[in-house]
């Protein structure tokens, strides 16, 4: 339907077009005529004008000769030959008029100059002779007569001329009328006609219409609010033609810089409103800029109005012709004042928190915590003050200028302090104030606070897993100090930091205490362990050898259920016997496990290979692996870690054949990744390694249960095993102070992770 309305209407416009033309050229060769009429009608006007002017010319000849008739005054002979060369005047007019007009207008006109002319020389001669003196009456009679004659036959011509002139003109008035009426009688049938087109077109052309003009209201409103957006953006946005200067700029960036439009645009480049070390910048990257076209995230620093610096991170297209020559470039800015100023806190804050962290000694955190932040904020006293079970407190640490009492030693209970003030510290309020004496406290509070010499002061609380642990005080003594925005956030960093810390140094030392106990608990039952596995293994291997012995000696000698039986004791009495072995070898994992030294893990790697070569070759299995680093441990049990996995992962794969990688990342104490090229500056913190298989996978359910000793997923009869294979794997990393977990779905494969600390560097 689209298609045919589309036909429709370019036909129905080809046919208007058409009939356009035709009535377009008919208009024009009508009107052509008329015009041409017109012209000849106006040629003729001139014409009758010309020869009222020769016949007014005459007619005073005619008067000046019978003036001088009757006076006999020389004077009239003069004017007449004025008049006469008048005449001649209009005669040449006449000519100039008839070159203009086809050839047999000027054949025409020729006799009558040449006539015209002989008259005219007869009336010179005839005044010449009337000059002559003296002359008779007779004589004078003659030429008057004479020169009357000439006169009369002069108007004869022009009145001849005139009247055929006349003649002309109505047949040109008669030519224009008729084109006129011709014309009239086509525009009106053209124009019905195109009326009837346009009204059969309009029903065609009316839904093309309506939706060219739903597109331009929608073009519109995307250009006003692209306007919108532009001039409006939260970042500064602009566009330099190729010598640099602006050609366009949002309001947005001119209230940044502190401009009005019309003193950036076509005056200033972008260059006049850099500062020198920023020129320098950009100079060295425009390079870059025009020859890939773009450049992300540049600082630089500009000059406002006023003169003030302000940083700005810079983002530069260019924008290019068909021929690759540059056209213009946009750049889009950010005022980055904010961002320097977190910058600029959050390094102070990681150098104070990282030296406030590097020791878990309560003592040495809290005297680095009054002495740093005294320093950072150049105040007068910085002291830590913890709250009791009472509800009253103690100052811990303090750190106070010289010249400026001490608050440690001193009775410093407020008698204007009460539970109230705990509680809005409990929920995180910071108490900063300017000047005590305009804070509206109550008096006694005032001076409690002034015989220690304090003007100014900020409290921020310090929480210890969400409980009041006490407060960090800050006090300026010199005189009274407005405490800045940023100021506030940072010191409130910082005794997140110090309540960190002292989280961290209470879970140590709760650590600590568990590990001992923890520790001395697992020694006790590694060596019940071992004792009591190794206490089995005589009387089991007893029992076991004369199973075995009454198996070969009585098979098929006595009924099938005492076969069957027999059958039944040998094989649980060896699996009794692996068993206490597996347990024997767990337990010997923490009571005969060798010191630490610097293992190359792509030779435990190969050693585990080895001891698992038949059962690669059967399997049919591939088995890759990363580079591997070197580690701090005990080569023996890492040999082992990788030799279980790997089994695993051989004896857990179904109707395919086993596909087993291994690979490793640097992590940190967290295990998260290093992506950061600042992050390899120094060793990592641990190694985390994947041994990935393509076998049938675990449940989430059962995720958790793997690594305990003796548990089973699959029967004996499915797949064959102790079930100690991963508790293994779990001791022997936990025995290096690291962590293991699978992440798996069924039918999909697994990967066992487990993370190593203790790296040094990495090995091919």
């Amino acid at each position: 339907m689209k298609t045919l309305t589309s036909t429709s209407v370019l036909i129905g416009f080809t046919a208007t077009f058409s009939l356009l033309v035709i009535n377009i050229w008919t208009a024009y060769h009508n009107i052509t005529k008329i015009v041409q009429a017109d012209r000849l009608q106006a040629h003729s006007n001139q014409v009758l004008g010309i020869l009222a002017n020769i016949s007014l010319a005459v007619k005073d000849t005619e008067l000046h000769q019978r003036e001088y008739v009757l006076t006999n005054n020389p004077s009239y002979l003069r004017v007449n030959r004025l008049n006469i060369s008048q005449i001649r005047h209009q005669v040449k007019l006449l000519q100039n008029l008839a070159t203009t007009q086809p050839q047999p207008y000027l054949e025409q006109l020729v006799p009558f100059g040449d006539q015209v002319e002989q008259c005219l020389m007869v009336l010179v001669e005839n005044t010449s002779q009337l000059y002559s003196r003296p002359i008779t009456a007779e004589r004078q009679l003659e030429l008057s007569n004479k020169r009357q004659a000439t006169i009369k036959q002069l108007q004869q011509l022009v009145g001849n001329f005139d009247r055929s002139e006349r003649i002309i003109l109505d047949r040109h008035q008669a030519n224009a009328r008729e084109s006129l009426t011709f014309a009239r009688l086509s525009l009106s049938i053209s124009g019905l006609l195109d009326l009837l087109l346009l009204a059969i077109l309009y029903q065609l052309v009316q839904r093309d219409l309506t939706k060219h003009q739903q597109a331009e209201s929608t073009l519109r409103d995307y250009v006003t609010e692209f306007e919108e957006l532009y001039h409006n953006a939260p970042c500064g946005y602009h566009s330099l033609d190729r010598s640099g200067k602006f050609v366009r700029i949002n309001r947005t960036e001119l209230q940044m810089l502190g401009y009005e439009e019309t003193e950036i645009i076509g005056q200033k480049s972008f260059a006049d409103l850099l500062t020198p070390d920023s020129r320098q910048i950009f100079e060295k990257y425009f390079p870059l800029v025009k020859s890939q076209g773009w450049i992300r995230d540049l600082e630089f620093q500009m000059i406002r109005k006023d003169g003030q610096i302000l940083p700005v991170s810079a983002t530069i297209i260019t924008v290019k012709d068909v021929e690759g020559n540059d056209l213009i470039s946009r750049c889009t800015l950010i005022d980055i004042s904010d961002r320097l100023r977190l910058r600029q806190q959050a390094r102070l804050s990681a150098e104070i928190s990282h030296k406030i962290r590097q020791s878990l000694q309560l003592e040495e955190i809290w005297q680095t915590a009054v002495e740093e932040v005294q320093k950072l904020l150049q105040v007068d006293r910085v002291l830590i003050f913890r709250f009791d079970a009472d509800g009253r407190g103690t100052v811990v640490k303090e750190q106070v200028l010289a010249g400026y009492p001490s608050v440690i030693g001193s009775d410093i209970s407020d008698p204007c302090f009460d539970l109230s003030y705990q509680h809005r510290y409990q929920q995180g309020h910071v108490h900063s104030v300017a000047d005590i004496t305009q804070a509206g406290f109550h008096p006694c509070y005032v001076e409690f606070l002034q015989q220690f010499d304090v003007q100014a002061c900020v409290i921020v609380p310090i929480l210890l897993r969400d409980r009041l642990w006490g407060v960090l005080i800050i006090h300026h003594c010199q005189a009274p100090r407005v405490w800045l925005p940023s100021e506030i956030a940072l010191i409130s960093q910082l005794s997140n930091q110090i309540g960190i810390a002292l989280t961290q140094a209470q879970l140590l030392e709760q650590e600590r205490q568990q590990r001992q106990e923890l520790a001395r608990s697992n020694a006790e039952l590694e060596q019940f362990a071992y004792i009591a596995s190794h206490d089995l293994q005589e009387p089991l291997r007893m029992v076991t050898s004369y199973l075995q012995l009454l198996e070969r000696r009585y098979q098929g000698k006595l009924d099938r259920d005492a076969d069957e039986f027999i059958e039944y004791a040998v094989d649980g009495a060896l699996r009794m016997q692996a068993l206490i072995q597996a347990l024997l070898d767990y337990a010997r994992l923490s009571s005969r496990g060798k010191p630490f030294t610097s293992v190359n893990c792509n030779l435990a790697l190969q050693d585990a290979l080895t001891n698992l070569k038949i059962a690669v070759q059967e399997s049919g299995a591939k088995i890759t692996s990363d580079p591997l680093p070197e580690v701090q441990g005990d080569r023996p049990q890492l040999t082992q870690l990788f030799q279980n996995l790997i089994a695993n992962g051989l004896k857990f794969c179904r109707d395919r054949p086993p596909q087993i990688h291994i690979s490793v990342q640097q992590v940190d104490r967290l295990g998260s990744p290093l992506l950061l090229a600042s992050d390899f500056a120094s060793p990592p913190s641990a190694w985390r390694f994947a041994v990935a298989d393509n076998g049938i996978g675990i449940e989430a359910q059962y995720l958790d249960r793997i690594f305990v000793i003796f548990q089973r997923l699959h029967s004996r009869a499915t797949y064959p095993g102790t079930g100690i294979g991963l508790a293994i794997c779990k001791k022997i990393v936990e025995r290096h102070g690291g962590q293991i977990w699978v992440e798996s779905e069924p039918s999909r494969g697994s990967v066992f992770y487990f993370i190593i600390p203790g790296i040094y560097s990495t090995s091919a």
